[in-house]
């Protein structure tokens, strides 16, 4: 816990500051995995992205096992290769930026645990789930509402004092850092965020949509082509990803939308309350999602309803297959490996643009000269005016970087004289890093500093011009002089 200072929430534990609450709705257990992942591994960037990933391959094993306890071995080869390929899966587990990996890993676990009757750490899973992202009571609650009302009668078998006590321990020891955190901040995590906006609900869709049919993330991690600039390919893997594309063309949409019509037009024919419950609880997920206000827009929140589609599909295909016989069987496989392949296609299309146009916005790989140009220049304090800079450039540097954000207060009219002296101080004294104005995550960013320093009696002085693989200038490095 190099930082702790950073959670809005912490507890002292022997001699030691340690966080409990990174904001009032998310939890520090994505922050507890890899501080012990960091104290085996020297930190560097694929260390971001590898236990992540590992939560996501758990998460895909246990979701075919609870496909298969609770809907046969057909249906869960169907649930797998469908998750598995599934192209948004795949990148917010590996970028897991929200986050969601953890999301997803204790949501399925919980179930399959459930399943098995082992409530208290079904539960405890949930409560985790809580702890790690408060916004999991979307799911908890469609969970919860699609059983009391599609599975009365089995809920009711398992409904002795017993079961009750172990799941209401389990969630409430799992939940119990945000039991703490809202006791002592008086139900922060509820009163911040718990406003409401039913205005949104056509935009909200069309994010789902997108999701769904995996085209919500071109041009937010991968540059489209009007960015320009386009690289030849290198290596074995982008000289591939670029031929299969100059086979197919453009994909940058996959066939799920398809095949969740065929599956609710199977519906209706099976008359399956799994799939039901299915609906219901993803319905109810999404209509809080969607009244929440600030949520259901963007990718991160949509992909929490995963992979509860998926277990749709599964049983819907399976089920349809198995009343058609042989030929069902024919019929399975060839249905779910056009899904496969079109998912498939989309996730080159996304290499093939990442590899020919680079990442997009924050994704930069700019990132990486940017590191080498802020670790050679001495300074007192490197200074970052803009989002997205400084955690990259922490564990680059395995948070030896002197780095300091100059956010909306800097120089600010209502600062205390000893708060201006500091900035004054960045000023003279710091390295300045921002980015151009094509690239700049909150728009007017470095105008700002430079006009309060201007304010101050000092100008700006570019230093250098950092730009990424392409040749794009994404980031700026500056100091200030004395006018």
């Amino acid at each position: 816990f190099a930082n702790p200072g950073s959670a809005v929430y912490r507890l002292n534990i022997a001699n030691k500051e340690v966080p409990v609450m990174m904001l009032s709705y998310l939890g520090a257990l994505k922050t507890w995995i890899f501080a012990s992942f960091s104290s085996a591994f020297r930190p560097f960037f694929a260390a971001v992205r590898v236990p992540m990933l590992v939560v996501g391959a758990l998460t895909l094993v246990l979701f075919i096992l609870l496909v298969e306890g609770a809907h046969g071995r057909r249906a869960a080869i169907v649930a797998g290769v469908l998750l598995t390929t599934d192209t948004m899966f795949l990148m917010t587990t590996c970028f897991d930026w929200g986050p969601v990996a953890l999301q997803h890993f204790l949501m399925v676990a919980g179930m399959l645990l459930i399943l098995k009757s082992r409530f208290f750490w079904g539960f405890f899973a949930f409560g985790l789930g809580m702890w790690d992202k408060a916004l999991f009571s979307w799911m908890l609650a469609g969970l919860v509402v699609a059983t009391v009302c599609i599975f009365r009668r089995e809920l009711w078998l398992r409904f002795t004092l017993k079961s009750v006590s172990l799941a209401v321990a389990g969630f409430c020891v799992g939940a119990l850092p945000l039991i703490v955190y809202n006791v002592a901040s008086g139900g922060a995590t509820f009163r911040s965020n718990s406003a409401l906006d039913f205005s949104q609900f056509r935009i909200k869709a069309r994010a789902l949509q997108t999701t769904w049919n995996g085209s919500a993330l071109f041009g937010y991690i991968a540059n489209n082509p009007d960015a320009g600039s386009p690289r030849d390919a290198e290596g074995t893997l982008e000289r591939t990803s670029f031929a299969l594309h100059s086979v197919v063309g453009d994909r940058r949409q996959n066939w799920l939308e398809g095949g969740l019509g065929v599956a609710l037009l199977l519906m209706l024919w099976l008359r399956r309350r799994a799939l039901l419950f299915c609906l219901v609880a993803m319905a109810v997920a999404w209509v809080l999602m969607a009244i929440t206000k600030g949520a259901g827009i963007a990718v991160h929140h949509a992909v929490l309803l995963w992979p509860i589609p998926h277990l749709f599909l599964a049983v819907a295909f399976a089920e349809a297959s198995l009343r058609w016989k042989r030929a069902g069987t024919w019929v399975l496989a060839a249905g779910v490996a056009i899904l496969a392949v079109g998912n498939l296609m989309v996730s080159n299309q996304y290499l093939y643009q990442l590899a020919r146009y680079g990442g997009a916005g924050s994704w930069t790989d700019a990132i990486y000269p940017l590191s080498t140009v802020a670790g050679r220049m001495p300074a007192e304090h490197v200074v970052v005016d803009d989002w997205g800079i400084l955690g990259p450039l922490q564990l680059l540097h395995e948070g030896k970087l002197p780095l300091v954000w100059a956010g909306e207060q800097f120089l600010a009219a209502g600062s205390s004289e000893a708060q201006k002296n500091w900035d004054r101080g960045l000023l003279e004294r710091g390295l300045w890093l921002g980015h151009t104005a094509a690239y700049e995550q909150f728009r007017g960013s470095t105008e700002h500093v430079v006009a309060r320093a201007a304010a101050a009696g000092f100008r700006k002085e570019l230093v250098q011009v950092v730009a990424d693989r392409n040749g794009r200038a994404v980031f700026e490095v500056f100091r200030f002089r004395v006018n």
